[in-house]
């Protein structure tokens, strides 16, 4: 009877009596049970030995660490020379073992010694594993490229290929804001991977970009949480055709590569005009009319972030156009192999709070200079049927003979936010001088009309070399 089933009979009623297991005497529907003939039986024992390595020689398995041995004194059914394997467990059947010659007992005797004292060198090894390096041996064993590592985990000096270390992301945090450099060599010898913390309860992710600098292989992110570092993660895996894998930067491989670079090495290595134009079939929230309105950001290290907003279109979610005069920025960007180009779709509410819509987020190293229509997703980076944005781009590396008048428009930038800062906080606390604030103001016009010099000088560049450009090619 299959399935394994011994002294089996059929009952009335549709049913099957019989042994399955450590089921013994039981009933089973027949729907359960399939009678096997004899020659079938021959057949299966067959093709079983055929599979089997050993062929005929082999009649079963035992687990030697599960039984005792046991020599019978007397022998047994006219054998002189008798052990028997008795089980720990109770109710297994002992197994008996006979043979005629005392030296052939005595190389059963050594083999099984030798059996059991390696099962239980590898138990003692596997305990010690366990509760010293805190690693599940049955687990590490699947793993096929790489050996987890606990203890030595914060010594990144001596990376091995053949390693995996594991950081919770603060610890990983702290990591790459002390050792930066030490990380980068690590992770170009040896694998890291990041993990969320247990406290983020609600699934929510934190930012992967440092540690993407920092050349860590593995960032773990909460996939069912659709917010803008998941998406910044799509983005970037799209590069290689969303097949998981992507070849790190050449620039990140270079031994001068600094991740976090001091402010006084850090060099604009290109310009990126972005114009809004236009959207259309916009997704609603609701049955109302959206009032929507376009984030454009650049995502990248702590020195690449800088954001733009476009002004409300009311009442038209269908096809709202911008003034490409006024809907205009351009980004200046250090790294462009790590930075990203993020749309964001926000649609303004009735108490001027802005509400998710559609986004779409490119590497920068992806984008081509021209108009483009740009397809939108949702938060899932799932395409939005028919959605899209309609956006110009320029994307113009900077010269080293332009660097000096870029840092100077940086600086001037800078002192303008400051003198900004100060200036509110004169206009909230009545009992400032006066005085001070008026030299603030001067300061704060002198640079403003300097830094519309430092512009116009860049734009104006900017077409000869336009015209350079076309002359060439005409």
């Amino acid at each position: 009877m299959s399935p394994r089933s011994r002294g089996a009979g059929e009952e009335p009623g549709g049913w099957w009596k019989g042994d399955y297991g450590t089921r013994i005497q039981q009933y089973f529907p027949s729907n359960y049970v399939e009678d096997i003939s004899a020659v079938d039986v021959e057949e299966l024992e067959k093709q079983i030995i055929e599979d089997n390595p050993l062929g005929s020689l082999c009649r079963g398995i035992l687990d030697l660490n599960t039984y005792n041995v046991v020599k019978a004194p007397q022998g047994k059914n006219q054998k002189p020379f008798v052990f028997i394997l008795e089980p720990k467990k109770q109710g297994d059947p002992p197994v008996e073992f006979a043979t005629d010659r005392v030296e052939e007992l005595f190389e059963w005797f050594q083999s099984i010694r030798e059996i059991t004292w390696k099962i239980d060198t590898k138990e003692n090894n596997m305990r010690y594993w366990e509760k010293n390096q805190s690693i599940a041996i049955e687990l590490s064993d699947l793993v096929v490229y790489c050996k987890p590592t606990s203890k030595t985990k914060d010594n990144l000096e001596n990376p091995d290929f053949r390693e995996i270390r594991s950081f919770v992301e603060t610890k990983a945090d702290s990591v790459t804001r002390q050792k930066p450099n030490d990380l980068l060599k690590y992770n170009q010898k040896a694998l890291t991977r990041i993990y969320p913390k247990g406290q983020r309860v609600d699934s929510s992710n934190y930012d992967p970009f440092r540690l993407w600098l920092c050349g860590s292989q593995m960032v773990a992110l909460n996939f069912q949480t659709a917010d803008k570092y998941m998406q910044m993660n799509h983005a970037l895996f799209s590069l290689n055709g969303r097949t998981g894998y992507v070849l790190q930067p050449e620039s990140m491989r270079a031994e001068k590569y600094d991740p976090m670079p001091p402010e006084s090495q850090r060099k604009i290595l290109m310009t990126l005009t972005v114009k809004v134009l236009g959207a259309r079939h916009l997704p609603k929230t609701g049955r109302s009319i959206v009032c929507p309105f376009v984030e454009v950001e650049i995502c990248g290290a702590e020195y690449d972030n800088n954001k733009f907003k476009t002004t409300v279109v009311n009442d038209n979610g269908l096809s709202p156009v911008w003034a490409p005069t006024q809907e205009k920025v351009t980004f200046e960007i250090y790294d462009p192999n790590l930075a990203f180009l993020r749309f964001v779709v926000y649609e303004e509410d009735i108490f001027s709070d802005p509400n998710f819509l559609a986004h779409a987020t490119y590497p920068i190293k992806g984008i081509k200079s021209g108009y483009r229509s740009v397809p939108l997703k949702n938060g899932y980076s799932e395409d939005i049927e028919l959605a899209s944005l309609l956006v110009f781009c320029e994307m113009r590396p900077v010269l080293e003979s332009e660097e000096e008048l870029y840092a100077s428009c940086r600086q001037l930038r800078r002192r303008q936010e400051e003198l900004n800062n100060q200036l509110f906080l004169y206009d909230t606390h009545q009992n400032l001088r006066n005085a001070n604030r008026d030299a603030l103001v001067r300061e704060f016009n002198v640079n403003e009309n300097q830094l519309q010099l430092y512009q116009e000088k860049c734009n104006r560049r900017l077409r000869e070399k336009r015209v350079s450009n076309s002359k060439f090619y005409s």
